[in-house]
């Protein structure tokens, strides 16, 4: 299942039970908003313990009017058991930093970064 929001899309491979984001560009509040939605409707096909691997190598901002959504996506996948969160940022960015910052205010959410997909992928081959 894809599902695609404005220039990001959010897709669940529900053979290996994972979520994926993937964010483009300059990331806005009203698509922050849709990823949400996005999220909450994949996540309803995987199984407990599911891990998520967001992309950010082609994003280069969030906007702070986004934050609050944000948390609240963080707080969604802890609610349904999220397992291992992994974030692809390529090179350091401006919205990993944001991110992390944002998710670090959400109790019990960790994310994992890593510089590429194959890292990923490694990790969670492991976990």
């Amino acid at each position: 299942m894809v599902v695609k929001s404005q220039k990001s899309e959010v897709f669940a491979d529900i053979n290996k039970n994972r979520l994926f984001i993937v964010l483009r560009g300059s990331v806005r509040k009203e698509e922050i908003e849709s990823l949400y939605t996005d999220i909450r409707f994949c996540v309803a096909d995987l199984q407990p313990g599911f891990n998520v691997i967001t992309d950010m190598t082609k994003s280069n901002i969030g906007y702070l009017s986004g934050a609050s959504t944000f948390r609240r996506i963080a707080s969604y996948l802890l609610d349904n058991n999220v397992g291992t969160v992994i974030r692809v940022t390529g090179k350091q960015s401006i919205i990993a930093d944001q991110i992390n910052k944002i998710s670090q205010m959400v109790q019990g959410y960790k994310a994992v970064y890593v510089t590429s997909m194959e890292e990923a992928e490694q990790i969670l081959q492991k976990a």
